[in-house]
């Protein structure tokens, strides 16, 4: 097959023209709903995917702090916002997608007291930031 075309033969999802389009989480519901995650190495790529989306969040929230006083601001605060969401949405995926087998099951538990901090500290240092924004205004 071809690159040209309706693209309905590629296995790849199709491509969003949204400038954030990176920061999506890395699996799709329905393969999520499909595969659940069965051995070591499957919760190792998720908790891979679920850090690389979080340090991405992290650096954006560095980011919109360094601009609370510059005209890009909300720009860089809907950056953060969206990679904040896109890493709390993977986490609540890797959740899910550990509880569909028995496998999974036996470490969703480790996995919550692991990561919820993670997803948890990174919505608030956002909140923070932008309070402090409304504050200087």
């Amino acid at each position: 097959s071809t690159s040209h075309g309706s693209g309905l033969h590629s296995s790849s999802p199709p491509r969003t023209a949204h400038r954030y389009a990176h920061a999506k989480p890395c699996f799709a519901w329905e393969e999520k709903r499909s595969l659940g995650i069965t051995t070591p190495e499957e919760l190792e790529k998720r908790i891979r995917g679920f850090k690389r989306l979080a340090q991405e969040a992290r650096l954006c929230i560095g980011d919109c702090a360094e601009s609370i006083e510059r005209n890009d601001f909300d720009e860089e605060l809907l950056s953060a916002r969206i990679a904040v969401n896109a890493a709390g949405m993977a986490y609540s995926e890797l959740l899910e997608e550990l509880a569909l087998t028995d496998e999974g099951v036996g470490v969703l538990n480790e996995v919550r007291k692991s990561y919820a901090s993670v997803v948890e500290s990174l919505r608030q240092e956002l909140q923070n930031i932008a309070k402090s924004n409304d504050e200087e205004k």
